[in-house]
């Protein structure tokens, strides 16, 4: 998975970004809302964590993240957690055979991903239940999702990539 000596500390801090993600994202009150749509914090950190780590730990950091995240929407149970699983493990591999690990990739990525939830929710509530149309839908749902969703994905990257440069200095001195 990843090197001992730091992986005590990454696991603290992948714990603790977590919860700071899925408390922002689930509770209403500390006013991360943008049109009435909370960003996907959790699949963006999913996605940084394929950037770092390997992609079978980014498969199970994605199941847990997912599950999470399943918790404050209202799409299919178990929907979440499958997609942030397989974009864990299925960005990881192709950060590691094809992509460099670059913001642009990670951002291109993780709007990508966001689309496709956002469009599968949409399709399984209008396959399930009734469902508001697509162009209300786009504008008071997606959209807002995507572009709020885009706007948090450079601070979780750059505190994922500032600890990992960190604990790697620190690794490199021992």
């Amino acid at each position: 998975m990843f090197s001992r000596p730091r992986s005590y500390w990454k696991l603290i801090l992948y714990v603790i970004l977590t919860l700071v993600c899925f408390v922002l994202q689930s509770v209403p009150a500390f006013g991360v809302r943008f049109l009435g749509c909370a960003p996907s914090l959790l699949l963006l950190l999913a996605v940084g964590i394929a950037f770092f780590e390997s992609p079978a730990f980014a498969a199970w950091f994605g199941l847990i993240a997912g599950v999470l995240s399943q918790l404050t929407t209202s799409t299919l149970v178990g929907s979440d957690a499958i997609l942030f699983m397989f974009a864990g493990y299925i960005l990881g591999v192709l950060l590691e055979t094809i992509f460099q690990r670059k913001f642009i990739v990670y951002l291109f990525a993780a709007l990508a991903i966001t689309l496709l939830q956002q469009i599968a929710a949409y399709l399984a509530h209008l396959l399930l239940f009734e469902r508001l149309p697509l162009g209300s839908a786009i504008i008071h749902q997606i959209l807002p999702t995507f572009f709020f969703t885009g706007l948090f994905a450079f601070p979780i990257y750059w505190i994922l990539w500032r600890f990992d440069l960190k604990l790697r200095a620190k690794e490199e001195l021992e």
